[in-house]
């Protein structure tokens, strides 16, 4: 009885497996989605952002320029998600690991990340902030970003 109960279920499962299996979008990795809709007037929130490709992949380890600009076009798809676009950022929060622990950014990595900045925004905006931190959420992570937009 156990034989053929067997048997059942293994060609139950063969003619499952012969079906076809919808393909389900893959989740972008290493953004934050929306919290608001881009309505005019209203605020977006683009939080935690970190140097992670599509597939989940840390980019450029151990190099903060690399880390930055992946987070900034990571921020630019979470924007386009709202049709946002960079010029609509209000205010930046970088949070760049500091070995030392201090809550100040070194001069080496605050012109890094204004380097990279500058290739973003002819402009920047107007209230940017630099903030060293001791621990990111992963050791090879260099760099976090939060930023504010409004449309």
């Amino acid at each position: 009885m156990n034989y053929l109960r067997n048997v059942l279920i293994w060609l139950a499962l063969a003619s499952c497996s012969q079906a076809q299996t919808p393909v389900l979008p893959k989740a972008p990795t290493g953004y934050l989605y929306k919290v608001e809709p881009g309505i005019p007037g209203k605020t977006v929130y683009v939080c935690g952002q970190r140097p992670f490709n599509e597939a989940g992949e840390l980019v450029g380890p151990g190099d903060l320029t690399a880390q930055t600009r992946q987070v900034f076009e990571n921020i630019k798809t979470s924007l386009a998600t709202v049709n946002m676009t960079l010029q609509d950022i209000t205010q930046i929060t970088y949070s760049v690991k500091e070995s030392t622990g201090s809550t100040q950014v070194s001069s080496a990595n605050a012109q890094s990340v204004q380097a990279v900045q500058a290739t973003y925004f002819a402009q920047p905006p107007k209230l940017v902030e630099q903030k060293g931190v001791g621990q990111t959420v992963r050791d090879d992570v260099l760099i976090e970003i939060e930023v504010i937009a409004v449309k």
